[in-house]
């Protein structure tokens, strides 16, 4: 079984008196970044904070990363009790250059100071985590172990299409896993949504709050200008459409061969991008006749459930508890696997 927790992938710097204002610890996370100042993070930023902020594709080496991470980290260490075996993974595209960074980061002896004070009746606290065992995947493959182990585990080839914020990547899977040579990334969703806050700018000339704010309003269909409720549903259709037919129309149709066509009738839609219904029916009008399109359940939970599994698999006489880590460009998503017994909640 696999119990996930999601976090904004947010941060700002914050040394005000915050206590009382949430009501548990993900909702209330304050870390300290080794001498700095602490740092509100995910929701408590969203709520509290000015300008909260995450690079886009940040290096394990990044402040904002190892925040994240331990933000995840500390979530698991109040969840499950002993060490951690985790697995993170990055897109194709910086999956090499980032990839022993993660390594070295994750595998280690994580000491972090955090301020509870949101949450409780304490304040500064303590908490020591160990890794013992630390992996680093592609995202994709990722993703293709979450579909081919779920309950509704896919056992033929498929095209696997991921629709991050940040990245967008496909891949041809066999049972075999991914096929490399059919792997191609591109620009994420976030390409809509900047174009879409552009035309904005050029209408209303006011400014936005932060675009992760603005990521907000577009997955709602609404957002609020000088306190105005502008519903703005036919203004992400059209920059969603463009993003497709510029992007990853163009893309799939210079990477996938007609061999590749012959060996699958299927493709599946993940990442937190898949939940877009316009997204979705402009891959189905697409590869009408030719694929079935269907949406992974709980698409943006996938890579960081394929990335528990992983270390399920990879922790047999490891003394230690099975974690997937996807530190996203707009929701970090914590995994973790425990197996469950018939009548047994493995989380309660």
């Amino acid at each position: 079984m696999v119990k996930t927790f999601t976090i904004p992938s947010v941060i700002e710097a914050n040394g005000l008196d915050l206590a009382g204002v949430s009501s548990n610890l993900i909702d209330g996370l304050k870390l300290f970044h080794e001498d700095s100042l602490p740092y509100i993070i995910g929701d408590l930023a969203i709520r509290e904070g000015v300008s909260p902020h995450k690079t886009i594709n940040s290096s394990p080496t990044d402040k904002d990363y190892k925040l994240l991470a331990h933000a995840a980290m500390l979530i698991a260490a109040k969840t499950v009790e002993g060490s951690l075996c985790v697995t993170t993974g990055f897109p194709f595209f910086n999956y090499q250059i980032f990839r022993q960074k993660a390594y070295e980061f994750f595998q280690d002896n994580h000491h972090i100071r955090y301020d509870a004070s949101p949450f409780s009746n304490t304040s500064l606290a303590e908490q020591n985590i160990s890794v013992v065992k630390a992996m680093v995947i592609p995202e994709l493959q990722g993703c293709n172990l979450a579909i081919r182990k779920s309950d509704r585990a896919e056992e033929g080839a498929f095209f696997l299409v991921s629709l991050g914020y940040g990245t967008f990547e496909a891949a041809l899977s066999m049972p075999s896993g991914i096929v490399q040579r059919t792997a191609v990334s591109g620009s994420g969703v976030r390409y809509a949504v900047q174009s879409a806050i552009r035309e904005l700018l050029r209408t209303y000339n006011i400014g936005l709050n932060a675009e992760h704010m603005f990521d907000q309003g577009f997955r709602t269909g609404k957002i609020v200008l000088n306190r105005d409720v502008l519903n703005i549903e036919d203004l992400r259709k059209k920059h969603l459409t463009i993003y497709f037919n510029e992007v990853i129309s163009p893309l799939l149709a210079k990477t996938f061969s007609d061999k590749d066509y012959l060996s699958c009738s299927k493709l599946i839609l993940v990442g937190g991008g898949a939940l877009y219904e316009d997204l979705e029916a402009l891959f189905k009008k697409e590869f009408d006749g030719v694929l079935e399109v269907q949406v992974q359940p709980e698409p943006s939970l996938c890579a960081s459930k394929g990335y528990a599994i992983h270390s399920k698999i990879n922790s047999e006489g490891i003394n230690a508890n099975p974690v997937g880590l996807d530190i996203g460009n707009a929701t970090t998503v914590l995994s973790l696997y425990k197996d469950q017994k018939e009548g047994d909640n493995p989380f309660s």
